[in-house]
């Protein structure tokens, strides 16, 4: 333990000495700069000889590519001065690189740079314990071909290495390790880590990967090579693709269109005018695989949730099977970016089989802060850990079976389409529409101009809480707002109020009272009216919706696209347990609706009092 501290404290006091008095601020730049005067004390450790004092950055530029040949782009001059380069080298020398753990070195350099860059490419560290999970649930093979098209600082080159000395038993692995990244400080980095960690098992290439299916592309040869494939590709819409060179080489350069006859996917001659990186990353991993290679991806959500990516799904139904997929938190990648991820393992070239594993990670050892010890002072929960433990003894406690059928193929869905039960048995909202017994409507927009015109409620998500409305001032609306809008909303006493899309607070509620039932709703909100004849009161339904096997329910059924959670219309699944209506229910709800309404009425009395003009 003392040794690893070593060797995180050495390197964040040479960062933020860094970072603080030298000209060079990029963090990815300093620590680029940082690798290279690693791999130099790397090779002075070799020859066993000290460091000479007073040396330049261009002699050690000139020694690294001299000696380094497995690099496949030359080095150029540092960006930190020769004082600065000196310095390090004075630090450097409390340390030893040639004889570090494997991990030491990687886990140092995530330290300092994981919260620090940007991901203003769509660059995000994958954490350590979903590398770890994503790696050690799969049995790799001595002598195989690992890629990562997407290699970051290499960390899942590196696991993958120490993955197979534990589980064979010696030093000298044969195994053949392969990185590409497009962001020249990355691989510079990723290879640093990766040539005194990975003692020269790994070629790390600074190349754009997604061109590499070209034929004419001098990494082509790499396609249909790899065993496994373990990434994180980088994500997001505003990094998008429009080289048309690039896209014509990909199936999902393409638009598609759905066939509802023949209910297929067809891909047509037009090109896409935009792609996200992380699709045509999913083509491109793909076509790194030999036959039966697997592939294990880290993916947006957006991906497994979203109708419109169908075409995807059945190219890779057609290029082999799903094996697996793991249902990452929402905080997974936080602080760096609130994108919620899941994982999706695949086989190519196997026989499709709509049969799949799920596992959902509920933690993932550290908070939405990054911290990884509770305030009790506990290690942050892990599931990650236990998710690639089951899965390697086959737990079914741990990972659920499931199907893949519909458009939806999020996998704490499909895992919880298998998993309610209840002795009474269940309505669902859909069913309760359509037997006539409830209306679904939604709020509406009015506009942020209309905000503070006047004193009527205007009702937003994050105005429901603890069965309660309550209401900002400054979101407030005019009598004139209030009528252009009341009719068409249609509000009753009774009415329930269904937070269905937003951030956080999905699934929440509340019930219109004669005390608040002048407002008007927001369009995030659902407005649900039962009628007389329905199995359930109001207030039955509302105590009903808060139970902890439907709002289990809610949770599966939200999909997150980019950061924003929605319903959608898998509210009309939502499974409402029928209860058994005995008197032990009747006091029950009678005093759930009466702690309702008095506190309902007790803030209209305190609101009448903040508007008294009197003394």
């Amino acid at each position: 333990m003392n040794r690893i501290v070593d060797y995180n404290s050495c390197f964040k006091s040479i960062y933020y000495t860094l970072y603080s008095n030298d000209s060079a601020s990029r963090a990815e730049t300093i620590v680029s700069d940082i690798s290279k005067l690693l791999l130099y004390k790397l090779l002075v450790e070799k020859r066993k000889k000290a460091i000479k004092s007073g040396i330049t950055g261009i002699q050690i530029i000139k020694e690294l590519n001299d000696e380094l040949p497995n690099q496949s782009t030359k080095y150029t001059d540092f960006n930190l001065s020769d004082e600065s380069i000196n310095s390090i080298i004075d630090s450097l020398n409390g340390i030893t690189i040639s004889n570090a753990p494997s991990h030491i070195v990687g886990d140092a350099f995530q330290t300092i740079i994981g919260s620090r860059i940007r991901g203003d490419k769509g660059q995000f560290f994958t954490p350590k314990e979903l590398v770890e999970c994503m790696v050690s649930m799969l049995d790799l093979k001595e002598g195989s071909t690992i890629i990562d098209p997407a290699c970051g600082t290499g960390g899942f080159l590196q696991e993958s290495f120490s993955r197979m000395k534990e589980q064979f038993g010696v030093k000298d692995i044969n195994c053949n390790l392969i990185g590409i990244d497009k962001d020249r400080d990355m691989a510079d980095i990723a290879f640093a880590t990766s040539a005194i960690a990975l003692k020269g098992k790994t070629r790390i290439f600074n190349s754009n990967s997604l061109e590499i299916v070209d034929s004419q592309n001098e990494l082509n040869y790499l396609i249909g090579t790899a065993d496994y494939v373990f990434t994180n590709p980088p994500f997001g819409a505003k990094i998008g693709i429009t080289s048309e060179a690039i896209l014509s080489q990909y199936d999902f350069g393409h638009n598609w269109a759905f066939i509802e006859d023949e209910q297929k996917w067809i891909k047509l001659e037009s090109l896409v005018k935009n792609q996200a990186p992380q699709i045509l990353f999913i083509e491109l991993c793909v076509k790194l695989l030999k036959p039966h290679g697997i592939l294990s991806i880290v993916l947006p959500e957006g991906i497994f949730g979203n109708g419109t990516f169908g075409y995807i799904w059945d190219y890779l139904k057609h290029n082999g099977r799903i094996i697996a997929m793991i249902d990452c938190p929402r905080n997974t990648f936080q602080p760096s970016t609130d994108t919620k991820t899941n994982v999706l393992v695949f086989e190519k070239g196997a026989d499709y089989t709509p049969n799949i594993m799920v596992a959902i990670a509920k933690e993932c050892g550290h908070d939405k802060r990054g911290r990884v010890i509770t305030s009790s002072g506990q290690p942050w929960q892990n599931d990650f850990s236990v998710i690639s433990d089951a899965y390697r003894c086959g737990d079914d406690k741990i990972w659920h079976p499931a199907t893949l059928t519909g458009s939806y193929y999020v996998p704490r869905y499909l895992a919880s389409k298998a998993e309610y039960s209840y002795k009474n048995g269940f309505i669902t909202i859909g069913e309760l529409i359509n037997q006539g017994f409830l209306k679904k409507k939604k709020g509406k927009e009015i506009g942020s101009e209309s905000y503070g015109t006047g004193d009527i409620p205007y009702i937003r998500t994050s105005d429901i809480n603890n069965f309660e409305i309550s209401s900002d001032p400054t979101n407030s609306v005019s009598e004139e707002i209030y009528e252009q809008y009341a009719k068409q909303q249609g509000l009753s006493v009774g009415d329930i109020l269904f937070i269905a899309d937003g951030r956080y607070r999905i699934g929440k509620t509340a019930i219109i009272t004669p005390h608040n039932i002048k407002c008007l709703i927001q369009s995030h909100i659902v407005i649900l009216s039962l009628k007389d004849t329905a199995p359930f009161t109001p207030y039955e339904l509302l105590y009903c919706l808060n139970t902890d096997i439907v709002q289990e329910q809610i949770r599966s059924y939200v999909f997150i696209q980019s950061t924003l959670g929605t319903l959608g219309n898998r509210i009309l699944e939502i499974e409402i347990p029928l209860p058994e209506k005995n008197d032990e229910w009747t006091k029950k709800i009678h005093a759930f609706q009466k702690n309702i309404e008095m506190r309902a009425q007790c803030l209209d009395i305190l609101k009448q009092y903040e508007h008294s003009q009197s003394l």
